[in-house]
């Protein structure tokens, strides 16, 4: 019984490296203000699907320009389409905060 327990404990903590190690890569891929902020595990996913999405929505608006551009004889209208600049983090994470959408807990 406990060979096996030790296998069993040694294949939990090959999976928790790997788990951590998956974060850590997707923790570079997320921008923050300050930019060496390490966020949690939960904060980390929230944010990573937030920004996906901005990047989502960012990618929907340039198509569109460009297809109205072309469609367009006159120009848009000034202040057609929002800025496309992309915010920080920190910025996404302060507004799901005050939208209650984050929750500090364990993942």
């Amino acid at each position: 019984p406990t060979t096996r327990r030790q296998a069993a404990n040694a294949r939990e903590r090959d999976r928790t490296h790997s788990v951590n190690s998956a974060f850590s890569a997707l923790r570079t891929l997320i921008p923050t203000e300050p930019a060496d902020r390490k966020l949690s595990k939960i904060e980390t996913l929230r944010l990573a699907a937030s920004y996906i999405a901005h990047l989502a929505n960012v990618l929907l608006l340039q198509q569109g320009e460009e297809a109205e551009q072309s469609l367009v004889v006159f120009p848009p209208l000034p202040g057609h389409f929002p800025s496309l600049a992309i915010p920080s983090c920190s910025t996404l994470l302060s507004y799901q905060s005050q939208c209650g959408g984050i929750r500090r807990g364990r993942l």
